[in-house]
């Protein structure tokens, strides 16, 4: 019992791995600038026509890159390209 009551509080006292210092803007410029520049999101022919490509883009990328982020900072960056490029209704 002391054993599993101390594991616990091990657990618990372990920092939590929270997504709410995730910084979508900076995360942008640093990543999916290595790949392309503000251009493809505002070209006639863009890829992306809504939200729900948007998202499936923005997970492809995050496959792609490797990154794994977390399903709330995905959902940060996909509102931020949103509210900054492509202006999708809800």
């Amino acid at each position: 019992m002391k054993n599993l009551l101390a594991a616990l509080l091990f657990v618990l006292s372990l920092p939590v791995m929270a997504s709410t210092d995730f910084d979508s803007h900076r995360f942008i410029q640093e990543k999916c600038s290595a790949c392309h520049d503000e251009r493809v999101y505002t070209r006639p022919d863009r890829r992306v026509q809504n939200l729900s490509q948007l998202d499936a883009q923005v997970r492809r990328c995050d496959a792609n890159l490797g990154t794994r982020l977390f399903d709330e900072d995905l959902a940060a960056l996909v509102e931020h390209l949103n509210e900054r490029y492509y202006r999708f209704g809800p």
